[in-house]
């Protein structure tokens, strides 16, 4: 990974679940015993939504994309820029708020593919 960008998620010493940073134990066995584990900052994309008349206070249009990034963490996310299609890699990025998805056209991410076939939801 090194030169790599990476964002940061915890990792419970304990049964090793890698989660998205939260207050309190490890959703998985409880353990308080949690450290800061680096991941690629990229992620293929199982599922995309827009929401064209969101909530109140939220924008609109709202982009969500569920991710599934390195050891097969899975991240919900709000998408930056278009809607990503299913299969494509995006570049994930760390906010105050979560972590977002930087969709086609907004940046750097690479082609779809690029390290492994694109995902095929069940039939």
């Amino acid at each position: 990974m090194t030169g790599a960008p990476t964002v940061i998620v915890l990792r419970c010493e304990n049964c090793h679940l890698r989660f998205v940073p939260r207050p309190g134990r490890c959703p998985k066995c409880g353990s308080g015993s949690l450290a800061p584990h680096a991941i690629l900052a990229q992620a293929t994309v199982l599922a995309a939504t827009e929401l064209a008349v969101p909530p109140p206070d939220w924008p609109a249009p709202h982009r969500l994309a569920l991710l599934e990034a390195e050891e097969g963490l899975r991240l919900l996310v709000v998408v930056r820029g278009e809607l990503p299609r299913i299969g494509e890699t995006v570049r994930v990025e760390s906010t105050d708020r979560g972590f977002v998805a930087i969709g086609r056209g907004e940046g750097d991410a690479p082609a779809a593919g690029a390290d492994r076939p694109p995902f095929e939801p069940p039939r």
